[in-house]
């Protein structure tokens, strides 16, 4: 494996805890509304027994203790959320860097020998009288320069050019024109599908994954809500998704917000430096690779 391979693989696995963290943020709903429960019950349990009390002595008590425990089960639910939708937005993060990461170039020679074919093609399909014929002449050029992922950058090129590649071959489509732009279409979608490493692949499905997961926005189930709502009322479980909402005229009773690990100050000061180190190792890497492919067109002149 490539050593740009290991470090996508540790990024995919990043990414991947990213997404467990959420589901175990997730699972901790169910278990700390069960908790929270059989904690009001017992209490409640406890007022009915006073025999201190009035009906009315205890109705009022049984109401501010659903009071107190609603307002701290949903400090509970507000960080449980604001942890759960952080690691969520950390694998979008992960996950987009790699899906949008730039291919890394082929050496200088390659190419350069890409580019003149690249030119001399589209100058031929300008010439070409025939679509069929000219393209059958992309296809054979994708097939000699696009074979794998390590060939995307080639296959971006591609890509860019294009529209210049298909218009002469759309203007002599005739009646068929219709049939040609699909098969183009193709060409173009598969430029793109044939050159996604399988670490991409699976970046875009945790992507997609993660956005969902959002969006959802129901952290606590409709199951959870309705015991919770028993227990709690209305006006407290109600909020359970969005307990962001119940805080917002009560400032007061709102937790402090949370900080991600990885966003703390002694966190981006280790990553930036971390970074800089991978941008000189990169850059002395290209660098050796330039030198030694002068070394080799040398001796290959010598010879």
């Amino acid at each position: 494996m490539k050593k740009d391979d290991e470090q996508m693989a540790k990024t995919i696995e990043q990414i991947r805890t990213h997404i467990d963290k959420a589901r175990v943020a997730e699972s901790l709903t169910t278990s700390e509304a069960l908790e929270r429960k059989r904690k009001v019950q017992a209490e409640i349990n406890e007022i009915m027994r006073n025999r201190d009390l009035s009906d009315i002595g205890r109705a009022s008590a049984i109401d501010k203790l659903k009071q107190q425990q609603g307002v701290e089960f949903l400090q509970d639910a507000y960080q449980l959320k604001q942890i759960y939708t952080a690691e969520l937005r950390k694998a979008k993060d992960g996950a987009d860097a790699i899906i949008y990461a730039k291919p890394r170039k082929p050496d200088p020679v390659k190419l350069e020998r890409f580019e003149d074919e690249l030119k001399a093609l589209k100058t031929t399909l300008m010439l070409t009288n025939r679509a069929d014929s000219a393209k059958q002449k992309v296809q054979d050029f994708i097939a000699k320069h696009v074979k794998s992922p390590d060939d995307r950058y080639l296959a971006l090129k591609v890509r860019e050019e294009f529209a210049q590649i298909a218009a002469p071959i759309l203007e002599t489509a005739g009646p068929d024109q219709a049939k040609v732009r699909a098969q183009l279409g193709d060409m173009f979608e598969g430029l793109e599908r044939s050159t996604l490493s399988e670490e991409v692949q699976e970046a875009k499905q945790i992507f997609e994954l993660a956005d969902a997961m959002i969006a959802r926005n129901s952290l606590f189930s409709g199951l959870v809500i309705e015991s919770m709502t028993e227990t709690l009322g209305r006006e407290y479980a109600g909020f359970l998704n969005t307990p962001e909402v119940f805080f917002e005229d009560k400032e007061d009773l709102k937790p402090e917000d949370y900080v991600h690990p990885e966003d703390t100050p002694q966190a981006k000061a280790a990553r930036a430096l971390e970074e800089r180190r991978e941008q000189e190792n990169r850059e002395f890497a290209e660098r050796w690779r330039s030198l030694n492919q002068r070394i080799e067109e040398f001796r290959r002149g010598g010879e």
